[in-house]
């Protein structure tokens, strides 16, 4: 129970960070830069009452790991063994990300939702 409250506690901690560093990286850039980084948003939604419009991105952040599948320990050959089966798992997950957009056109800030850690939030910082 203690592992699994630990689990998602790193879980929101990572996805928090990822939140976190987006916004630092994105704060007061040009919209234009984002979709050159980004691309076409998958979504343009308007908050009238902060006046801001909204970019939903969506990511794919599906991950493969290499798991034990199984054991088997018995007789073979006249000799105990001992084997174990491992097999590829695929985990998946998707990462969102809204820009919220002001109306200079600029990014005041950005939320991430999801499994974001893995995926790449921002290009080098402007000189």
């Amino acid at each position: 129970m203690n592992r699994l409250l630990a689990l998602g506690l790193l879980a929101t901690l990572l996805s928090g960070c990822a939140s976190l560093e987006a916004s630092s990286a994105w704060k007061d850039r040009p919209v234009g830069e984002l979709i050159d980084f980004f691309g076409v948003p998958r979504q343009v939604m308007v908050v009238p009452e902060e006046d801001l419009v909204v970019l939903r991105y969506v990511r794919d952040s599906s991950y493969v790991t290499r798991e034990a599948a199984g054991t088997y320990t018995g007789p073979q050959n006249g000799q105990i063994v001992h084997t174990e089966y491992w097999e590829d798992v695929q985990h998946s997950g998707s990462c969102q990300i809204d820009v919220f957009i002001n109306r200079a056109r600029l990014v005041q800030k950005v939320r991430t939702k999801g499994r974001c850690a893995v995926v790449e939030m921002a290009t080098a910082a402007r000189a």
